[in-house]
């Protein structure tokens, strides 16, 4: 465990404090506003806030606020997911108070100056264009859009080249205005101080900070369609093939269950699909799973990137390993489930050992409305996962997937 402390401050910021004997502090200040909250007509104005909060505010222009953060002399990040949007700086404890100063300037006083504003929205349409370029990112783009009709996953967080191009300086100001309020943020810092010094250092900068009414548009719950779809790219050397599963409505130990079944599927570097698909049968470099447990999101991918000749065969292999699974033909047995019991408490572990996966860690649970210290009851409940339980949420998810193949478009 670790020696944490949460504290809702006057203005209704969520702070949670962890104190641990380390020379590194994590600051990290997130928002429960992502792109699976916002409206059609609204998609990317998150991602654009989050760029735009780094082009000035009231006493720093950009280059300030860039130099600044080079000057905490450690690493800064931010970014927009379905979920949430971060601001997080990792460096010496001595930096802390800065850090804390700056990014509190950042997200309370950010001007959105136009000229900044017409720049970032050129850099975005070129990041729109590089996603499409990208023939992972694209194929991941284009089973979303056979998968979902209304739910978020439909529409990328980046937004489309139309609500790029469309959004006015007003709109954004009024969005931020609106939704990045000091009641939907939560605030995590992992350093050697105590609780309340930590405490007097956030109020100090973020109290004066007024609260807001919280609004949210209808997040849609949407299950995966049942459909197959083809679609064609110009000059690309592989085919890409990829499957789509949703699980909303399982339970945290189903969940657990689900990601022990993924590790063996497909995120381990000896999965059965690597095994079936690149040792046996030599015909993909490139195959996994992964899994996604957010709340409205709930997704299994399985991916790979083969010949077009040999498309189908990889097709037919990745379905006859789904297959033997739910028929028990694939053994997990105690020793494979113990072994990938170990690897996820491993995970656990290496998250608690470093300061800011630690940060990011709790304040995601937050965001997500659990328990930061969630994965002891996790750890406990994988001991008693068994392996009828694996094959019994195997026959539960694998049903109807989406399947999308992209295959060079020939001239």
């Amino acid at each position: 465990m670790f020696n944490s402390k949460e504290f809702l401050l006057d203005n209704g910021i969520q702070l949670i404090t962890i104190c641990r004997d380390t020379q590194i502090s994590s600051l990290h200040i997130g928002f429960k506003m992502g792109a699976m909250y916002e409206k059609k007509s609204e998609k990317g104005i998150c991602h654009f806030i989050e760029h735009m909060l780094f082009k000035g505010t009231k006493k720093r222009d950009n280059h300030q606020i860039n130099q600044e953060l080079e000057e905490r002399a450690g690493s800064y990040s931010a970014y927009t997911d379905y979920a949430s949007t971060v601001f997080a700086i990792t460096a010496l404890t001595e930096e802390l108070g800065p850090s804390i100063e700056l990014l509190s300037d950042m997200i309370i006083n950010s001007t959105f100056p136009k000229d900044e504003m017409e720049r970032e929205r050129k850099v975005i349409l070129a990041e729109i264009k590089t996603d499409l370029d990208d023939v992972e990112q694209y194929s991941y783009k284009k089973i979303n859009e056979a998968a979902f009709k209304n739910g978020p996953l439909r529409h990328t967080v980046i937004g489309s080249e139309k609500t790029i191009k469309g959004f006015s300086k007003e709109q954004l100001e009024n969005y931020y205005k609106v939704h990045y309020i000091p009641n939907q943020c939560i605030i995590s810092i992992v350093s050697p101080l105590p609780h309340e010094e930590v405490k007097k250092m956030v109020e100090n900068h973020f109290l004066q900070w007024i609260p807001m009414k919280k609004t949210f548009a209808d997040v849609v719950i949407e299950r995966n369609r049942s459909t197959e779809k083809t679609s064609y790219k110009t000059n690309i050397e592989q085919s890409t093939l990829i499957y789509l599963y949703t699980f909303h409505g399982f339970s945290r130990r189903e969940e657990l269950a689900l990601e022990i079944l993924n590790y063996k599927l497909g995120e381990s570097a000896n999965s059965i699909l690597f095994q079936a698909l690149r040792e046996e049968k030599g015909l993909s470099y490139d195959i996994y799973s992964e899994i996604d447990t957010t709340e409205a999101i709930k997704t299994l991918y399985i991916y790979t990137a083969v010949s077009e000749e040999d498309i189908e065969e990889a097709r037919n292999a990745i379905n006859d390993c789904i297959e033997k699974i739910k028929k028990k033909e694939i053994c997990l047995d105690e020793k494979t489930i113990n072994l990938m019991k170990k690897v996820l408490k491993t995970a656990v572990a290496s998250i608690l050992e470093d300061s800011e996966s630690l940060g990011s860690y709790v304040l995601h649970q937050r965001i997500m409305g659990k328990r930061i210290d969630a994965f002891v009851e996790d750890m406990k409940e994988l001991d008693y996962i068994h392996e009828d339980e694996i094959h019994e949420v195997a026959e539960k998810l694998f049903r109807e997937p989406t399947v999308h193949m992209l295959l060079n478009r020939k001239k």
